[in-house]
């Protein structure tokens, strides 16, 4: 290894400064060979200095020129191959709208190729006359490539409880600067934040809350084009145009119903047709706005605009409202808090032929999740290649939702316990869900249960 360029400075300054001889005492009166010793001094001096200010001057240089090398590779590599640890500490979210890129990924077999995944296992013991089972829910496969510089193709595929094989995404980007990128193919709709970070892995609690199961049915994809990118350094954007929800078709077969809400008739369902076909010529618009003042705080506003009948007389409306905040940002909470809201209003218009077959009216769903990590003294200074890594920590987690499907009502609470051997990629669940309903449903979902879970990126 050769030897830094400054090192190699302040090791020529000893040198000038060590004598090449013991020095002799000068002859007493000797004025004139004590005036040589002082200016030989002096020179010296002032050489070191010189020396000294060259090697600061080459330590500055080579800083700076491992600082550009880091930036650049930082630019050439568009995904990221591992997640930094977030400087906020564990979060659930991140804040930009191109965030399916920001997963780790376990190898890359070509300069153009990165392959990655996670899996889950999830336990869930009901209090009611339902059986106890584990559930291999997810194994879900990453396939990334650069095509070129500006140009990138993504995909997830989902195999859901051993055997239902579906594609979450896949989809073409096309890069062009940072107010417009374009896509193309099978993508997570930009309605409401979680949505488009669901992964397992990142999320604290096994089941996602109930207005992603019956109002935005997450994942919520669909066939289309979009576009993204940044309006401001503080607030990005996402639109879509795909071809929409399936509600109900000419022969009175409804999927909108109050039992299970706009799930079945999402564009990936096939209770009506085929997934991604669209039932009418119309098209769906989709779009969100996030703002993100700094790191630690986003709020997000999102829309969805539809046709939902094969005849194309019936609209479909759905907002969304999203935020995050995190106790470094926010003075009012500690330091390691997180707040999470979202919350959906679904408005379906309904004409005669819609109400006759079935088509359940207005619905809402909310939800408000409180995180807390804290990391005990025993997971200091985990052992070189061991279970438990730099960053492990525990979870607690409390979260409240309820949605109200046209004249049926559903609520849980859940609290639950985590544990993540790894900063982000790995965590261990434990939860209780606690349900309650009334309306026309009321007994179908209120059965407390237990509910375990083990999910890994890798």
């Amino acid at each position: 290894m050769s030897t830094p360029p400054h090192v190699l400075a302040l090791l020529l300054a000893l040198l000038a400064l060590a004598p090449a001889a013991p020095a002799q005492d000068a002859p007493a009166g000797d004025d004139d060979r004590i005036a040589d010793l002082e200016r030989e001094v002096e020179e010296l001096k002032n050489a070191y200095g010189e020396l000294l200010g060259i090697a600061r001057t080459l330590k500055a240089q080579l800083d700076d020129a491992k600082a550009a090398e880091d930036q650049a590779a930082a630019v050439d590599e568009f995904y990221i191959p591992r997640q930094e640890p977030d400087p906020l500490g564990p979060r659930t979210y991140t804040g930009s709208a191109d965030n399916i890129y920001n997963r780790p990924f376990l190898t890359q077999p070509s300069d153009s190729v990165h392959i990655g995944g996670y899996i889950d296992l999830e336990f869930l013991d009901p209090r009611g006359e339902a059986n106890k089972e584990f559930d291999q829910h997810r194994f879900v496969p990453f396939l990334y490539a650069d095509v070129s510089d500006g140009v990138k193709v993504a995909t997830e595929v989902e195999i859901e409880h051993g055997s239902e094989l579906e594609v979450e995404f896949a989809q073409m980007d096309f890069l062009v600067n940072d107010h417009v990128n374009l896509r193309a193919g099978i993508q997570l709709l930009p309605l409401g934040k979680l949505n488009a970070v669901h992964d397992s892995p990142i999320q604290d609690l096994t089941f996602r809350p109930l207005v992603n199961r019956y109002i935005i049915p997450t994942t919520l994809r669909d066939a289309g084009l979009g576009a993204w990118g940044n309006i401001t350094d503080t607030i990005d954007y996402q639109v879509t145009v795909t071809n929409g929800f399936k509600g109900l078709d000419n022969d009175g077969n409804s999927a909108i119903t109050a039992a299970d809400g706009l799930r079945d008739a999402s564009p990936q369902a096939d209770e009506l047709s085929d997934p991604f076909e669209n039932l009418n010529d119309k098209l769906a618009w989709t779009s969100r706005v996030g703002w993100t003042p700094e790191l630690g705080v986003e709020a997000g506003l999102s829309a969805l605009w539809d046709t939902y009948d094969e005849a194309g007389d019936n609209d479909l409306r759905i907002v969304a409202v999203d935020a995050t905040l995190h106790g470094r940002a926010v003075p009012l909470l500690p330091d390691n808090m997180e707040l999470l809201y979202e919350g959906a209003w679904a408005d379906i218009s309904r004409n005669n032929f819609a109400r006759t077959n079935g088509v359940a009216g207005n619905m809402d769903g909310h939800y408000v999740q409180a995180n807390v990590h804290f990391a005990p003294d025993f997971l200091d200074n985990p052992e070189p290649g061991g279970v438990i890594e730099d960053g492990a920590h525990f979870t607690f987690v409390t979260r409240y939702g309820k949605v109200a499907l046209d004249d049926y009502r559903m609520r849980r609470t859940t609290l639950g316990l985590n544990f993540r051997p790894n900063e982000t990629h790995t965590v261990v669940k434990l939860d209780y869900l606690m349900n309650d309903d009334s309306g026309s449903q009321q007994g179908t979902n209120n059965d407390n249960a237990w509910a375990m879970s083990v999910a890994t990126y890798f």
